[in-house]
């Protein structure tokens, strides 16, 4: 490999995480289950999968996700 890549190991990734997508997917998710009475549980565990679980937990609950998943 050449340039600025040759340790490779030590490049990030970088994620952006759409809050307004996630409550949409919580909207279709819990239309998707309401004939059957099922609840959404939003799993914000190791924080949100490194996408902020504040921010994440805050937006599913808005769209109606009525659980919060998490660990300890």
């Amino acid at each position: 490999m050449t340039g600025n890549h040759q340790n490779s190991r030590h490049v990030r990734a970088r994620a952006e995480i759409d809050l307004g997508a996630l409550r949409a997917n919580v909207r279709a998710l819990r239309a998707r289950v309401a004939p059957s009475g099922a609840q959404v549980m939003a799993v914000v565990k190791s924080d949100a999968y490194g996408h902020g679980m504040v921010p994440a937990a805050r937006a599913a609950r808005a769209a109606g996700a009525r659980w919060l998943g998490t660990a300890t």
